[in-house]
């Protein structure tokens, strides 16, 4: 599993790409910024996990 071995940086991209995926659209550079702080709040398990429910 390619997430396993990435950084918690790399998660917190990867998890936030995928959200904005999924909506379509990024509502405002606030709403970015607030959702990549509380991403990286979150530990490496919490955003693995995250990644996994995601595909």
């Amino acid at each position: 599993m390619k997430n396993m071995r990435m950084t918690h940086n790399e998660l917190v991209d990867q998890v936030s790409a995928n959200l904005f995926k999924q909506s379509g659209k990024i509502e405002s550079q606030r709403s970015w910024l607030a959702l990549r702080n509380y991403l990286e709040q979150l530990d490496t398990e919490q955003l693995k996990l995250m990644l996994k429910e995601a595909s």
